[in-house]
């Protein structure tokens, strides 16, 4: 086949797949001739490099350009968070009504209702306009599972070995025997009242941390997933 008769056999090819057409390298005889790319086995490559992505890593030590939002969303999509929150969380409110609202926060609550050795946290501070995480028990028509952060880790925010507690809940609004964490109320009013949104969490605190220390809270929704975020207590 003669070079001018090669580049049209090349084209009128590229026009009736559609696809993308790259000319062989010529070869001796006894040589196979590279395999031609299309359109198809290209977009096969692209999905197989999105199947790749990894999960980002929980650091332990808070980074310099901290978003917890955008860290969130993105280890959420990645299996954090479960297929069918991510609607909610990409959605137009997702930072504020979703993402926002499983973040934790240290409330100011009186220091007689927190025993020692215990951190307060709730979630969705309102002061960052994020909507207050609601609770609901076990067989709630909703939440059959219970809606309520079931784990709860908390670890200095440091890059050097450190103790790191784990805060066990195994239901809401009062915990199973066997659980570690305990629950108190934020305010005057019951903590069933307002769908459970002023309930405060008592993790257990670490030996080694103090007021004032940033520390690391990594806890898990029953139906929303998980989330990371850094904070002073």
């Amino acid at each position: 086949m003669t070079e001018l008769k090669r580049r049209a056999f090349l084209k009128q090819l590229a026009a009736y797949t559609g696809g993308v057409v790259v000319a062989p390298i010529a070869v001796s005889c006894g040589k196979s001739i590279p395999s031609v790319p299309t359109a198809g086995s290209l977009k096969a490559d692209a999905m197989a490099g999105a199947e790749q992505a990894v999960m980002p890593e929980v650091p332990l030590v808070r980074p310099a350009d901290w978003d917890p939002i955008a860290f969130n969303k993105k280890r959420g999509i990645l299996g954090a968070i479960p297929a069918s929150y991510h609607a909610d969380i990409n959605g137009l409110d997702g930072e504020k009504k979703h993402l926002g609202k499983h973040l934790p926060y240290v409330p100011g609550v009186d220091a007689a209702l927190v025993p020692e050795g215990f951190v307060p946290l709730m979630w969705g501070d309102p002061s960052l306009g994020y909507a207050k995480h609601p609770n609901a028990p076990k067989g709630d028509p909703t939440y059959p599972k219970g809606h309520f952060y079931d784990w709860i880790q908390l670890r200095k925010a440091t890059a050097e070995e450190a103790e790191e507690t784990d805060s066990i809940f195994g239901n809401w609004p009062i915990p199973e025997a066997d659980d570690n964490g305990q629950l108190t109320v934020f305010g005057d009013g019951e903590i069933t009242a307002d769908s459970g949104k002023n309930t405060v969490y008592l993790v257990g605190k670490p030996a080694d941390v103090v007021s004032g220390d940033v520390v690391r809270i990594h806890g898990h929704c029953l139906y929303h997933g998980e989330y990371v975020d850094f904070i002073t207590i």
